[in-house]
Order: structure tokens, then C-alpha cells, then sequence
């Protein structure tokens, strides 16, 4: 029997518009799933579509040495690879935009966005950091949808930095590995410095300790020095005692010379009127001869002349008991002792000064605070050093300024020595001269009066040639007389001068007697200073050696630090590989082409539960033309009825959803199958609880779906739901018809499992529903219809 002409189909053929209805009804899982799913088939291909601002606050900075823009390099970088609608606003429009749902997302790019970029290696590094803000309100798809894109950029700025900076690392390593080398190599150098440092501090520890013996040597040489200064000052002041009394007797000879100057032209007046009165010689012979004789025998003029010779033997006496130590002073060697000691103080010095500068590089300060012990030490000798240097450089000074005012008094004492010679020759000389001044004097006047006595008649002619001979010798003697008397007075100034002389150099020597004690006391220093100079140069040698240990330590460590680093190479690759360390190798056990093709299970099962739902509730399953012979031949006849709306129902949806939205299924056979037989399941249980409840078993149905929207795992995993709902997961029927749509459409999986749990439910609820039939039946619980 067609099921057309059934008595059910001719009982419906008599209600107005039933038949159109049940059309529309057979329609109603496609209007869900192909409608619905026809506005989001590709939803996520068109995420280019949501509109998002981008609001760019940045401003340039200086990284390395280069002026970025990055804010606007990112802005830029989102509007060109984002598959979003990007698009760059002003701050308030976006902020207008996103609360009014023109904007789905807004991306705000700080002022410091740039700067902060280039703090990251700096001591006190800032996060560059970019604003992005949503309004769920709006679209909470949306809103995960930016989320993601949101995500993704942040991953993509984060890459981009990281790229720079793991360049400039890369490239610092590079230079850090160089620098390493280069300490190396200068901590090989500094260990060879200090090799050779030990040398000169050996050569400063001998010459220290030559230096102690030369300054014990000078010491006593100081001592027998200040001994004999103190005889020299002695011999000074008799010295100066000697040219004072030389000086007063020079003074009385000048004085006696005068006065025989002053006598001369009066006796050369007398022999030219002597010349002149030859003619009257005869008469005044006699006369001038008494007078001659009277004039040898007056006692004042006899007085003077013993007087003037009497000064002259005094004044010699006394220059020749001046007597000047006959002892040389090597001032060249004083000065060049004094020299050499300064250098070596100050080369001292300049080597103290090196260790100072050891002191204060870094590299060796570092070793000294990993050796506290050695750097104590090292700390004391140097402060030793220091200190005992000081204490040299001050004696040297004052040794050095004592020597320099023996130099200064030496030529004054060395040109009286060689002065005091001549002085005494040139007394001499004078001593004699005058004696015999005198006594030819004596002599002429003595022949003189002889001749008058015993020739006086020889002729007139023989007196003239006499007085003009005695006339020339009167003028010698003037001119003798001034001769001795300017001698005299040469003799009178040298003999000041030389008492000016001596009585400096009495002062003198006295300064220096005063300061030989000093002199005492800073060769004593000296000596002292030069022993502490050669043991602080022994611990100074001892200290050099641990750091010349150290040094070697440290350039084979720096050396091995330069070779590990050297293994890290900064090319591109190596970049790019510190970027991204991880490459994840992701593979798909299957491939859903679109978000549409994702949802269909899920809308499937809704749109066919929807649709039995809807027929239960719209088709009457209890009426019947005429009373049926039990319960299966009312099931029977009523799915006449039933059977094609629900084949429709899963035949028309998934024709549909191939036809229009382009469902393309791994499987396009089995999901036409899982179809059917999800149509029959959902069919036959909807209609047990409609036959059981009536109006009331609809009312269920509908809860059950509802419960279905979240138990069946159709939209998320279940494992995001509730408890509640993952119990109830593996009851419910649109569990199994997800899952079997699943495996048809996108996985190509088995679905025995599900078919069979759908077909067990199907075919329970028919028989229950046949027993309820049967029972209805027995209790005459039927609609009859005209």
C-alpha cells in the first residue's frame, strides 16, 4: 500500500493548509542550519572586515646611535600584514569609535614607545608597551576574535625588538670577545709589566741598599766635614783679627806717606833754588852743608822714618800670620752626590707613583679583592714606601740647601787663599822699597855733605852739574813718594776689604758651623730612610710577585673566556635563530576549511532536533480516522506521515547546506546517512514523550534540547563546561550526532559507535512508543476524526 493514500494521509488531506505545513516543518532543519550557518560559513576569512583603530602617540628616540621611529614602523607593519581592517585614527575617535561598536579594538602606541626600546639594555630597563583595549559588550565574538589578532601582534612586536636587540647582543658578545682577547693580551702585558716592575724593584732594593751605605758613609764624612768647619771658623776668626790689625797699620802707612808726598815738593823747591843760587853757591856752601847735617841729625824727621818703617815691619808681620787651612773641598763631588741622591729619590718616587696607578686600575683591583690578604699587604707596603720617600725627599733638600751655601762661601775662601800670597809679596816688596828709599836718601844727603866738606872749592861749574843732580833725584823721590803713597793706599782698601772678607767669612762659617748639626741629623735620617727604603722595596718585591701570579691567573682566565666566547657566532642566521628557538612542527589529523564547515555538526544536530520538535508539536500523533487493530498499526499508520517529514527534513538540510553554503564532506555518503539516522533517533524519541506526555512530552523535548546546546560539546569542548553538563555529555543524544557529523565532514572517521547508539535510542523509543500505543489503545484513550 503507498503510503499516500494511507487513512492518515486522506484524514490530513481534509485540513485546509496541513499538507503546506508539513512542508514548511520538513524545512525547518534547514532554515537553522543552512541559514545560520550561510551568514558565518567563513566568518574568520572575513575578520578583515572588523574594524580596528590604531593610535600612534610615539615619537622618534635615538637607539645605537640611529633615530628610530618604531611606533610608526608598528602602525605601519598592522595595516599592512594585520588581516584586519586597521586603520590609523586620532586618540579621541578611537576612543569614541570603540564605545559606540564602530571599532571592535583600538591599538595605542605610547609616546615612550621608542625610548623604551632602547632602555632594555641599560641598567634600568623599561617594557615598550602598546595599549589595546576591546568592548565585549559589543560583540563577545568579536572581541575573542581581536583577542587572537591582538595576541599574534604582540607575539609579532615582541619578535621584531627581540630581533634588534638579539642583533646588538650577538654584537656586543662579538665585542666583548674581542675585549676579552685584548685583557688577555694585556694581562699578559701587565704580567711582563710587572716582571720587569720586580726587575726595577730589585735594582731599586740594591741601589736602597747601596744608598744606606753611602749615606753611612756620608754620615761619618759629614761628621769629620763638621769637624773640620769647626777649625775653619777658628782659623776665620784669626783670620779676621789678623786683617783688622793689617788694615789700622795700612791706615798709619798711608798716613806716613802723605805726610812724605806733602815734604817732596818743598825739598825739589829747595834743590831749584839750590840750582838756581849756584852763583851764590861759594857763600851758602858752608851753610847748606850745616844745614844738610842738621837736617840728617833732627831727631822728628829720624822718628818718622824709624815710625814708617816700624808699620811696614808690622803690617808684614801680620799678613804672614794669617794662614788659610791648605785643604780642598770637591764641590763638584758634593754636588753630584746630591744630585744623584735626589734622582734616586725621585726615581724612587716615579716607581711608588707606578705602583699607586697599579693600585688603581680596575683589573688589579679586582684581583686584590679576590686576595684581601695580598692587598692589605701590598696596601701597607705602598703607604711605607710613600711615607719613607717623603722622608728621603725632605732630608735630600735639606741636605741639598746646606751644600748649596758651602758652594756659595767656597770661592769667597778660595780667592783669599789664592789672594793672600800676592798680599804678602806685595808688603814685601814694599817693606823693602821703602827701607831703601830711605836709605839712599840717607846716602845722597851723607856724599852730599862729604862732598861740600872735603871738595869745597871745586869749581862752580862741578856745584851747577851737582844741584841739577840732585834736582833730578829730588824729583824721583817725589814721584816715588807718590808711588808709595797711592801703593799705601791700594794697601789700606785691600787690607778693608780683606777684613770685610774675613769677617764674612767668620760669619759664614759660623752659619755653617750652626747647621752642621742639621746636616748631622739629615744624613742620620737619610740613613734611616734608606734602610726602610730597602726593606719596603723587599716587601714591595714580594708583593710583586703574588701579583705577577695573579696577572698570569687573570690572562688565562680572560684568554679561556675569549675562546667560549668565541664559539657564539652573530650572523644572520644565529639572529634569527635566537628569535625564534622553537620551531614548532604542528600537524592536523584533519582540516576544517571554515568556520561554517566547523559548525555544521553541531547546527545539524539542532536544526533536526528543532524540526522533530516542531512537528510534535504542530502534527497531531493521537488522532486517527478510524480505530487501528492495536498499537504498531497506529505507529504504523501515523508514520506515514511521519517517516517522510523527517527523511525530508535530513535529506533537504544536507542537500542544502552542500548546494548552497559549500559544505564539502570527507565523507559526503556517510554524512547523508548520519543524517537519517540522527532524523530517526531524535524522530522517535520526540515522538514517545509527545504520545506519553501529549503537549507536555513537547514541553520536555524542548528542555532536553536546550540541555543539549551545552551537554553535546557542539560549540566548545565539554571539558570547558560545568560539571553538571559533563555528566549529562554522554546521555543525550546530540552527543553522538555531533560526533558522527564530525567524523563524516572534516575527520573521515569511523562512526559505527555513534550510528549504533543513535539507532539503539531510535529504535527503543519506537517501541516504547508502539507500548504506549497499545496501551492507549486497551484503555480506549483515542481521537477519532470524521
Amino acid at each position: 500500500m503507498k503510503f499516500w493514500k494511507s487513512a492518515e494521509w486522506q484524514r490530513i488531506g481534509k485540513l485546509r493548509g496541513l499538507k503546506l505545513l508539513l512542508i514548511g516543518i520538513t524545512l525547518i532543519p534547514s532554515i537553522y542550519a543552512v541559514i545560520f550557518l550561510s551568514s558565518l560559513w567563513d566568518a574568520y576569512g572575513n575578520v578583515s572586515n572588523l574594524p580596528v583603530a590604531v593610535v600612534n602617540q610615539d615619537k622618534a628616540a635615538q637607539i645605537n646611535g640611529k633615530i628610530q621611529h618604531l611606533g610608526s614602523d608598528l602602525s605601519d607593519k598592522l595595516i599592512k600584514d594585520q588581516p584586519l581592517k586597521i586603520s590609523e585614527v586620532s586618540y579621541k575617535k578611537a576612543q569614541d569609535g570603540l564605545k559606540q561598536g564602530k571599532y571592535y579594538m583600538t591599538i595605542t602606541i605610547p609616546s615612550d614607545f621608542t625610548s623604551n626600546a632602547g632602555t632594555l639594555l641599560s641598567g634600568k630597563p623599561n617594557a615598550s608597551k602598546i595599549t589595546i583595549a576591546h568592548n565585549a559588550g559589543q560583540s563577545f565574538i568579536a572581541e575573542k576574535m581581536t583577542s587572537s589578532a591582538a595576541a599574534k601582534i604582540q607575539t609579532s612586536v615582541t619578535k621584531s625588538l627581540q630581533k634588534v636587540y638579539n642583533e646588538t647582543i650577538l654584537s656586543a658578545t662579538k665585542s666583548s670577545q674581542k675585549g676579552l682577547q685584548a685583557g688577555a693580551n694585556g694581562a699578559n702585558q701587565l704580567n711582563n709589566g710587572l716582571g720587569q716592575l720586580a726587575d726595577g724593584t730589585k735594582k731599586l732594593n740594591d741601589g736602597a741598599s747601596s744608598l744606606s751605605s753611602g749615606s753611612s758613609t756620608l754620615a761619618g764624612g759629614l761628621n769629620q766635614y763638621t769637624n773640620g768647619v769647626l777649625q775653619a771658623n777658628n782659623g776665620s776668626n784669626q783670620l779676621t783679627s789678623g786683617a783688622n790689625s793689617a788694615a789700622n797699620g795700612a791706615n798709619q802707612l798711608v798716613s806716613g806717606t802723605s805726610q812724605l808726598a806733602k815734604n817732596a815738593p818743598q825739598l825739589e823747591a829747595g834743590s831749584q833754588q839750590l840750582a838756581s843760587g849756584a852763583q851764590e853757591l861759594s857763600k851758602k856752601l858752608q851753610e847748606v852743608s850745616d844745614s844738610i847735617t842738621k837736617g840728617q841729625q833732627d831727631k822728628q824727621t829720624v822718628d818718622k822714618l824709624n815710625q814708617l818703617e816700624n808699620l811696614m815691619i808690622a803690617l808684614t808681620t801680620a799678613v804672614n800670620k794669617i794662614q788659610i787651612p791648605n785643604s780642598t773641598i770637591d764641590t763638584n763631588a758634593m754636588t753630584q752626590a746630591g744630585t744623584e741622591l735626589q734622582s734616586g729619590i725621585q726615581g724612587a718616587g716615579i716607581d711608588a707613583q707606578k705602583i699607586n696607578d697599579l693600585a688603581k686600575d680596575p683589573k688589579f683591583q679586582a684581583f686584590m679583592a679576590t686576595n684581601p690578604d695580598i692587598a692589605q699587604q701590598f696596601g701597607q707596603t705602598a703607604n711605607d714606601l710613600k711615607g719613607n720617600l717623603e722622608k728621603s725627599g725632605q732630608a735630600a733638600t735639606t741636605l741639598q740647601g746646606q751644600l748649596g751655601q758651602i758652594r756659595d762661601l767656597l770661592p769667597q775662601l778660595e780667592r783669599l787663599q789664592t789672594e793672600l800670597p800676592n798680599l804678602k809679596a806685595g808688603l814685601a816688596a814694599a817693606q823693602t822699597g821703602n827701607k831703601q828709599a830711605i836709605d839712599q836718601l840717607n846716602g845722597s844727603l851723607t856724599q852730599i855733605s862729604q862732598v861740600l866738606a872735603q871738595q869745597f872749592v871745586p869749581a862752580a861749574n862741578q856745584l851747577a852739574s851737582g844741584a841739577a843732580a840732585l834736582n833730578a833725584g829730588q824729583k824721583q823721590v817725589t814721584a816715588a813718594s807718590s808711588q808709595l803713597n797711592n801703593g799705601a793706599s791700594q794697601l789700606a782698601s785691600g787690607n778693608s776689604q780683606l777684613a770685610t772678607g774675613a769677617s764674612q767669612l767668620n760669619n759664614g762659617l759660623g752659619q755653617l758651623s750652626n747647621k752642621s748639626g742639621a746636616l748631622n741629623n739629615g744624613a742620620s735620617q737619610l740613613n734611616s730612610g734608606a734602610q726602610q727604603l730597602t726593606t719596603g722595596t723587599s716587601q714591595a718585591m714580594s708583593a710583586l710577585g703574588q701579583a705577577q701570579n695573579g696577572a698570569q691567573t687573570l690572562a688565562s682566565k680572560m684568554a679561556d673566556g675569549a675562546v667560549k666566547l668565541e664559539a657564539i657566532h652573530g650572523n644572520k642566521n644565529n639572529v634569527n635563530a635566537l628569535t625564534n628557538p622553537v620551531k614548532s612542527a604542528q600537524t592536523n589529523l584533519s582540516t576544517v576549511q571554515n568556520n561554517g564547515t566547523g559548525m555544521a555538526p553541531y547546527m545539524m544536530s539542532v536544526g533536526l532536533f528543532v524540526g522533530m520538535i516542531t512537528l510534535s508539536t504542530i502534527y497531531d500523533f493521537m488522532t486517527v480516522a478510524k480505530k487501528p487493530r492495536n498499537g504498531i498499526a497506529w505507529w504504523a499508520d501515523k508514520q506515514t506521515v511521519n517517516f517522510p517529514v523527517w527523511i525530508g527534513q535530513a535529506l533537504v538540510m544536507t542537500t542544502l547546506l552542500v548546494l548552497i553554503d559549500g559544505l564539502n564532506a570527507a565523507r559526503p555518503v556517510m554524512v547523508f546517512v548520519v543524517a537519517l539516522v540522527a532524523a530517526f533517533s531524535f524522530n522517535q524519541l520526540v515522538l514517545f514523550f509527545n504520545v506519553l506526555f501529549g503537549k507536555l512530552g513537547s514541553g520536555i523535548m524542548l528542555v532536553l534540547m536546550v540541555l543539549q546546546l551545552s551537554a553535546s560539546a557542539g560549540s566548545y569542548p565539554i571539558e570547558l563546561s560545568n560539571e553538571f553538563f559533563r555528566t549529562i555529555h554522554p546521555l543525550v543524544p546530540m552527543t553522538y550526532s555531533v560526533h558522527a557529523f564530525r567524523e563524516t565532514i572534516s575527520i573521515g572517521g569511523s562512526v559505527a559507535n555513534d550510528l549504533t547508539i543513535l539507532l539503539v535510542i531510535g529504535l527503543v523509543s519506537m517501541v516504547l512508543t508502539w507500548g504506549v500505543y497499545n496501551w492507549k489503545l486497551r484503555h480506549n484513550q483515542m481521537i477519532w476524526s470524521a
